[in-house]
């Protein structure tokens, strides 16, 4: 009777085995894929970096070649007319399988890119940016679309009190013809302005919006000027990428200004 049990255990160890195999070649593969499309976004759209989502990328992708370079899908060590019915069987089942995880991942990556705003961001280089901000800011259409035309979004309200730091700041980057670039789904702009806090930022900043579905976008400006990424700040004519604490724009106004 333990003899009988414990055969029949060891007979299904095998098909349990092969199950486990091709729904992890499966799981891997759809990580790996959606973590290229995640990569292209990053670097292609985003044109920033992003350590810690590389290394996730990295470490997927990494998984799925070794699940396939591996060997890990099973393969049929059976003979004669059993060997023909189980490798069709295990090669059906591995390609369905694996076709579906594939095109589960690609599916997936194309909703989430329609649905993404569009970044326009330039394509010379990288500065810290997100495409999050589009949903925090809580981004609102203009009447436009209401009349057919295209929807323009406005980049979040500025939430933060001026501090008189940030008002003489601000002062003095007007009296350099200062610009700040950004796009209104860009979470770091957002940050900079609520640095500088409303009344500074409002009254004293000129602002120029680059994504070409923001409001009062002027694109070809942002691509004429060769902007690296947002924000960058335009001091004197000089551009300054990256998001700037208080006390930095300080020390760089204070430098210019005679």
């Amino acid at each position: 009777s333990s003899s009988s049990s414990s055969s029949s255990q060891t007979s299904e160890s095998p098909a349990d085995d092969t199950q486990n195999r091709i729904l992890l070649t499966s799981l891997t593969t759809a990580m790996g894929t959606f973590s290229i499309f995640l990569m292209t976004l990053l670097f292609g759209v985003l044109h920033t970096s992003c350590p810690y989502c590389v290394f996730s990328a990295a470490c997927s992708i990494i998984l799925a070649q070794l699940t396939w370079i591996g060997g890990c899908l099973p393969e049929s060590n059976s003979s004669g007319s059993e060997a023909t019915i189980t490798t069709t069987t295990t090669t059906i089942s591995k390609a369905t399988a694996v076709s579906s995880s594939f095109a589960l991942a690609t599916v997936t990556a194309i909703f989430l890119f329609v649905g993404t705003p569009s970044a326009d961001i330039p394509s010379s280089g990288g500065s810290s940016s997100t495409l999050l901000a589009s949903a925090a800011a809580g981004s609102t259409t203009t009447t436009a679309a209401l009349n057919g035309k295209a929807a323009l979004y406005s980049p979040p309200p500025i939430t933060t009190d001026s501090s008189q730091q940030a008002l003489k700041v601000a002062k003095s980057l007007q009296s350099l013809n200062a610009k700040m670039y950004g796009a209104y789904w860009c979470s770091h702009c957002f940050d900079q302005k609520q640095i500088l806090g409303k009344e500074a930022f409002e009254t004293y900043v000129q602002y120029v919006e680059c994504s070409k579905d923001g409001v009062n976008s002027q694109t070809k400006v942002c691509r004429a000027k060769d902007v690296p990424g947002y924000p960058t700040w335009e001091i004197n004519g000089k551009l300054y990428p990256g998001q700037q604490e208080l006390d930095e724009l300080e020390d760089l106004v204070n430098g210019l200004v005679k």
